[in-house]
């Protein structure tokens, strides 16, 4: 018998010249307290950890990200001693609020070095539970202009160019208040908007996030990850605000685009993110959402 050749071992991960350096301590705050208390042990509580972005990618698709300890060891600066602990087959998750910044500040840079902005193909899914056919996904991005048709069930809100307020374009403008009664001012609070939005025909989610991808307020199904869609947001609409720039189109108000039958909509509101998606092959309310996106314009008058 003509013995087998052995098969060739499988190549192992690539090194990343630029990881994601996320301090250890920061890390840790939800990992069991053996483990806590072995950081201390072996002095490891100025370490950092030298994340590999492509990892922190794939894991943030699936809304979580969790590696053992014996994993997370070996990306540990500087390495700690002895190479070997009892804890190493455990499990630990990283939490999104401390990982996901610095991975969006990261890609930030990276699409700084572009010489051509691409959208679309790098966009991570973030859609988890909708169907994603290959070629049904299509992007559309609105830009506010005075040329626009009005309409009551509009697509875009555009700024008041007498008051300085948002407002749905279409709508007829109205006079500002008087200096005197500026105190009775009432705005709607995220909270309030996600709320109603998620009340609306059409509508199956909405959430409201910060420019750093954290999130202020939701209204979403148990099944999605809320966190994970906000950090996100504002990469999304960056990219597309960066083609819509280069093509002289003026600023990007909102953006639309459809994910397996599913409609999205992202509304940018001074510094901070609407989003509101709906359900299979039905139409978002475009017109009260655009009139949601401008109750949270709380620019002085």
């Amino acid at each position: 018998m003509v013995p087998t050749a052995p098969a060739p071992p499988s190549p192992g991960p690539s090194i990343d010249p630029h990881p994601l350096l996320v301090g250890l301590t920061s890390l840790a705050e939800g990992w069991p307290e053996a483990v806590r208390q072995e950081l201390v042990q072996l002095n490891l509580v100025g370490a950092k950890v030298a994340l590999p972005a492509e990892i922190v990618e794939r894991a943030l698709k699936q809304g979580r990200i969790a590696f053992t300890w014996k994993t997370l060891r070996s990306w540990i600066k500087p390495a700690p001693l002895p190479t070997v602990s009892v804890h190493d087959s455990l499990m630990l998750e990283l939490p999104l609020r401390i990982v996901a910044p610095p991975f969006l500040a990261r890609q930030r840079e990276v699409g700084k070095l572009q010489k051509k902005v691409t959208v679309g193909d790098d966009i991570p899914n973030l859609f988890f539970g909708f169907p994603r056919p290959e070629a049904s996904s299509s992007v559309m991005a609105s830009a506010a202009s005075s040329a626009a048709a009005k309409s009551p069930e509009t697509n875009f809100y555009a700024w008041d160019e007498t008051s300085g307020s948002a407002r749905p374009q279409g709508s007829e403008s109205k006079p500002s208040p008087t200096p005197g009664t500026k105190f009775v001012a009432k705005y709607a609070t995220p909270n309030e908007v996600v709320s109603r939005a998620a009340t609306l025909d059409g509508v199956a989610g909405a959430l409201i996030a910060l420019p750093d991808g954290l999130m202020v307020a939701s209204h979403l199904a148990p099944d999605l990850n809320g966190d994970t869609l906000a950090a996100f947001l504002p990469q999304i609409f960056g990219k597309v605000s960066q083609c819509t720039k280069e093509l002289r189109m003026g600023e990007l108000n909102n953006v639309n685009f459809t994910v397996g039958n599913v409609p999205w909509k992202i509304f940018r509101v001074n510094a901070i993110f609407f989003a509101v998606f709906g359900r299979m092959g039905e139409p978002l309310p475009t017109g009260q959402l655009a009139a949601l996106a401008a109750e949270l314009n709380h620019s002085p008058k």
